[in-house]
């Protein structure tokens, strides 16, 4: 299991004023989204997924915004320093019963795209009680702090530099818990202290890092980020951006709602009721495929109106598009014990008519009193108002909701007929040996 990562998000950030006036410089937008967002899914695709925020200054703000992490796939937690800003050590002392024996630290406005396993590896054999990474910096992008001669940290001074200093704290480093041994509880202390005391006692490895850090500590390295995450996203190629999407999708898919709707299928199976998959376009193909799904593989009794193209298309010839479904589930005698799913891009949308015959199956589901739930885009329409459990897949590109919607539609009802909670029958080729 990785280490988990201590972001350090405390502080006043004085120099970003007036952006920081009313929300902590971890909300600062940049690219379209909050600076920490940016930093949990870097640490995301690293592996690493166990984060502590240390926070003071408008903390609660930033619990607020990111919540317990469920939506990027990790664990996120909060320590506040209470009362009276603890400083950047102070403030790790205070999360350390939440960081374990040994923890990465990291600043809170910095994004660093170094090799995270890599430092990892190269501590843990260590003896020492704490690893800074340093990166040569030679007072180009800061005030370089730290003499850095083969392979050893000889002197570290953010406070009086010297010439010969060429390398620069690079913004991550390793600690142990017992680093912070010999300082008093609940008083201010700066992390800069806690390494030097250790360089001091020869327990502070160092690691080189190749990789530039980028920071929103002051306007100008800001504006220098937002400009450089803005040009790594144009200029990905077009597989590297529509798969860089679904990674960022995957990892804030609701967790929560997706085990919500294998309970109530569960709970719809053994009562014996009935399975009703809705959608239109592709997501009628997905409906398609489903109803096979869940009928072999979980051993639900499974429909969609869609399968029947003569009936389908003879109704809407006859009676209008917006009413096929609906006709369709009454001639079916929908009752209570049965469920509705809704596989759809926009969740259907009267206001707009954007399928509105969807908008009128659920409310005829509701009036019989089935359950509703669905797997559906952007902001999940009237299915999202009124489902018992409803899986909204987030838009991270606006040029690609409707590809990713669809795919994961795929992506969460696979998983469902997968779902322990759910499976009954073996598929093929788990079970060939």
């Amino acid at each position: 299991m990785s280490l988990p990562v201590a972001i350090l998000a405390g502080g006043l950030a004085t120099r970003l004023r007036p952006l920081t006036e009313k929300i902590p410089k971890s909300l600062v937008e940049v690219d379209g989204q909050p600076f920490a967002t940016h930093q949990l899914e870097l640490l995301r695709q690293h592996g690493l997924t166990r984060v502590v925020f240390c926070v003071g200054y408008l903390g609660e703000m930033l619990q607020a915004a990111l919540g317990d992490g469920r939506r990027w796939g990790m664990e996120v937690q909060y320590s506040f320093d209470g009362p009276n800003l603890l400083g950047t050590g102070g403030a790790l002392q205070q999360a350390l019963p939440l960081l374990g024996e040994t923890f990465f630290v990291l600043y809170g406005d910095s994004y660093l795209q170094c090799d995270y396993a890599a430092i990892e590896q190269a501590f843990r054999p260590s003896s020492q009680q704490g690893l800074m990474a340093v990166f040569r910096n030679a007072g180009q992008w800061d005030t370089s702090n730290v003499l850095f001669r083969a392979g050893r940290i000889e002197c570290y001074d953010k406070r009086n530099p010297t010439p010969e200093m060429a390398y620069i704290d690079y913004g991550v480093g390793i600690l142990r818990a017992d680093a912070f041994a010999n300082y008093p509880l609940c008083t201010p202390l700066d992390l800069a202290t806690v390494y030097q005391d250790l360089l001091a006692r020869e327990q502070l490895a160092g690691y080189e890092v190749t990789q530039r850090f980028y920071e929103i500590g002051s306007p100008a390295s800001l504006e220098e980020t937002r400009q450089y995450l803005a040009h790594k996203r144009r200029n990905m190629n077009y597989t590297q951006q529509h798969l860089d999407e679904a990674s960022r999708i995957l990892a804030q898919l609701d967790v929560a709602a997706i085990e919500n709707m294998a309970t109530r299928l569960a709970a719809l199976r053994a009562r014996g009721g009935r399975l009703f998959f809705l959608g239109v376009g592709g997501s009628a193909a997905n409906a398609s495929h489903a109803v096979n799904d869940f009928r072999k593989i979980t051993g639900i009794e499974a429909y969609a109106p869609t399968d029947n193209v003569s009936e389908l298309t003879a109704r809407t010839n006859d009676e209008g598009w917006a009413s096929v479904f609906v006709e369709w589930l009454k001639i079916s005698r929908l009752r209570a014990d049965d469920m509705l799913c809704v596989f759809s891009v926009g969740g259907g949308n009267v206001e707009k008519n954007v399928s509105p015959n969807l908008v009128a199956a659920l409310q005829y589901a509701k009036t019989v009193g089935a359950q509703v739930i669905g797997v559906v885009g952007r902001n999940g329409g009237y299915t999202a108002q009124v489902a018992d459990a409803c899986v909204i897949v987030p838009t991270v590109n606006p040029e690609t909701v409707t590809p990713h919607s669809e795919a994961f539609q795929a992506v969460v009802w696979h998983l469902l007929v997968s779902h322990p909670a759910l499976k009954i029958a073996a598929t093929k080729w788990e079970s060939v040996r």
